[in-house]
Order: C-alpha cells, then sequence, then structure tokens
C-alpha cells in the first residue's frame, strides 16, 4: 500500500500534479490542508480521490473540509491534522510540545500513524509508539518543495520517507 501525503500548495499546484502523475500509482492521496480548494483542483484535473482537511490559510471558495482525518490503510490506523490545531510550530520553543499534542491524539484514536503539515518543514519521527510525518510543503518557494511517501507493507509494518519534488 503507497500513500502520498502532501501539504501546504497554497494555490501552486504545479509541483502537485508532476508528483502525482509521474511518481505513482497512490493507493491514497492526502492532502494536509492549505489549501483544500488545491485538493479539489487537483482531484478534478486528475481524476484521481484525495483525502483532505482544512488549514489555517484556505481561499474563498474552498469546500469546508474536517480538521482531522482517521483513516485505515493496510491495515494501520492514521491519524491526521493540519498542525495549526493543535499548535505546532517548527519555529516556537512549544515544539515539542505540538508533537507530544499529535501523538497523544494519534494514540487516543488507535493510530500508529500521524500525519500534520502546516510548518512547510519535513520531519519523521517515532513519538510514544506513533510514527509522526509532515512531508513539509508543495507550495511556497521559501523552502524545498516535499512530500512525503509512506509504505505499509504486507506485515502492516509502515515506513516514510520525504522526498523533494522538481
Amino acid at each position: 500500500m503507497r500513500l502520498l501525503v502532501i501539504s501546504d500548495t497554497h494555490g501552486h499546484l504545479d509541483s502537485s500534479r508532476k508528483v502525482i502523475e509521474e511518481r505513482g500509482p497512490w493507493d491514497h492521496l492526502i492532502h494536509l490542508g492549505d489549501s483544500a480548494l488545491d485538493a479539489v483542483s487537483l482531484a478534478a484535473d486528475l481524476s484521481v480521490d484525495i483525502m483532505a482537511l482544512r488549514g489555517n490559510n484556505e481561499y474563498p471558495g474552498a469546500p469546508d473540509p474536517k480538521d482531522e482525518l482517521i483513516f485505515d490503510a493496510g491495515g494501520v490506523r492514521f491519524f491526521a491534522v493540519h498542525g495549526h490545531q493543535p499548535d505546532v510550530n517548527f519555529w516556537d520553543r512549544d515544539f515539542e510540545h505540538g508533537l507530544a499534542e499529535i501523538s497523544r491524539r494519534a494514540a487516543e484514536a488507535g493510530a500508529r500513524v500521524a500525519l500534520f503539515g502546516h510548518t512547510h518543514v519535513p520531519l519523521i519521527r517515532e513519538l510514544g509508539g506513533v510514527l509522526i510525518i509532515n512531508p513539509g510543503g508543495l507550495g511556497l518557494g521559501d523552502r524545498k518543495r516535499t512530500y512525503a511517501v509512506v509504505e505499509v507493507d504486507d506485515r502492516g509494518e509502515a515506513k516514510a520517507e520525504i522526498e523533494e519534488a522538481d
């Protein structure tokens, strides 16, 4: 089972389209917010299903997606949130507290993998028995454009890699 996790496209869709089309196939596509409208556009343009979350910078006309998702893929439960709720800010001294809160909420949901965006900074870390993944961002030019590939093997083991878009 292969999942593409993207976040923070902020209206810049060229990298996302390229990753979806050229680096697939994907069993699931997840957009972690900023912007849910981008997820709708990508889904329509490419005829794919995308699970999407609400971010903290949504654009007028965006659908009203959920603040969090809980789903199963390949026998693994996933928990996903944009990251502004709980307040995870990479540049903030409370960053570790925010990660701990995501881990706690994921564990409460029975999830072994937690996905979040918001910071535009890629991260893969295990905390409290939960694999926490931030794909970085595909939309803003201030950092490298990155995304996450999560693979769940036949034994139900999840592993993740951060990859850079061209």
